[in-house]
């Protein structure tokens, strides 16, 4: 199809771990074109230049089998955004399509981008990247280590007790390599550095959680409190319908963040700070102990949104 007949910046991308299955619309409601590419910097630059000139990727988060087209988009110039496959799945079932093909899928995601025009995601640094990378693969072998550990609990064979304790032993050695290697990440920047200094002044955020914050969500320190609450999955959501006032819950967002400002609100506790003493005062008023930690958990997020905005336009060192 011509793309000067294109009129919808936006071209749906469903997403695999082999291939990327795309739909660009010409005209609301009125067909466009399909177009199948491989999941490789070959496929992917040639789906960029066969949607339209300006064109906005969008595709569903999927684990991790999308970054590649994330990161070429922002090297390439294209705005790209990824978008919950649960938002885009209920946005299909509430037009009563419950067939599901990758052209259906692909079609779907880029009808769902025009009516709800998700914004484009900024393009990181290198060492945003680096260390976005680095803490994400120390978060999994922490959690391959914890499974190992409750694995050596239950064991009682002393053969595979040795075996297990070997295991256990390399996966401390190598989280302790990816800590320094995180630590050199953040010395090497200015603003990271910067950033991990002013965050870890806040009780209860040590160099785990900081460099967390640092690295999932750049946006840090540009946020309204509202916002940062939500991206990090800590704003609380009302349930009432008619007489009944059901208890409000917190959902999406984030959840890496939202595990460790958890863990970071469970520091906080056992400090002498204002927000301890908050949530004593919380529990003692009646509140359930876990809503209490959570609001603990969303006041260090806002706290820290807050502590990073005189900072948020400081340019990193490889931009």
């Amino acid at each position: 199809m011509n793309q000067k007949n294109i009129t919808s910046k936006y071209a749906g991308v469903d997403v695999s771990k082999a291939g990327l299955d795309c739909w660009k619309q010409s005209t609301r409601n009125q067909g466009g074109s399909f177009k199948s590419f491989a999941n490789n910097g070959k496929g992917i630059r040639a789906l960029l230049k066969w949607i339209p000139e300006g064109g906005h990727v969008v595709a569903e988060a999927t684990g991790g089998y999308e970054e590649l087209l994330v990161c070429m988009s922002h090297n390439l110039g294209a705005a790209v955004s990824v978008v919950n496959p649960g938002g885009v799945r209920k946005f299909a079932d509430a037009q009563g399509r419950h067939a599901k093909t990758d052209r259906l899928d692909a079609a779907l995601i880029a009808r769902y981008a025009e009516v709800f025009r998700p914004a484009s995601l900024p393009k990181p640094t290198k060492a945003q990247m680096a260390l976005a990378s680095h803490v994400d693969l120390r978060e999994g072998l922490v959690n391959d280590r914890t499974c190992q550990l409750n694995r050596l609990d239950k064991e009682s064979n002393p053969s595979l007790r040795v075996h297990l304790e070997e295991v256990i032993d390399c996966l401390g050695k190598t989280i302790a390599k990816i800590e320094k290697q995180i630590d050199s990440l953040i010395a090497s920047c200015p603003k990271m550095t910067i950033l991990s200094r002013e965050l870890r002044k806040i009780p209860g955020i040590g160099p785990v959680i900081s460099s967390t914050l640092i690295a999932l969500p750049p946006e840090l320190g540009t946020l309204t409190r509202k916002e940062v609450a939500a991206l990090c999955g800590l704003a609380p959501y009302a349930r009432y319908s008619g007489k009944k006032k059901g208890r409000r819950y917190i959902t999406a967002g984030r959840a890496k963040l939202r595990r460790r400002l958890y863990m970071g609100a469970t520091a906080t506790l056992r400090t002498r700070t204002p927000l301890a003493a908050q949530y004593r005062a919380m529990v003692a008023r009646g509140k359930d102990r876990m809503v209490a930690l959570i609001a603990v958990a969303r006041k260090l997020a806002i706290r820290a949104n807050t502590l990073c905005k005189p900072f948020a336009s400081l340019q990193h060192a490889d931009t």
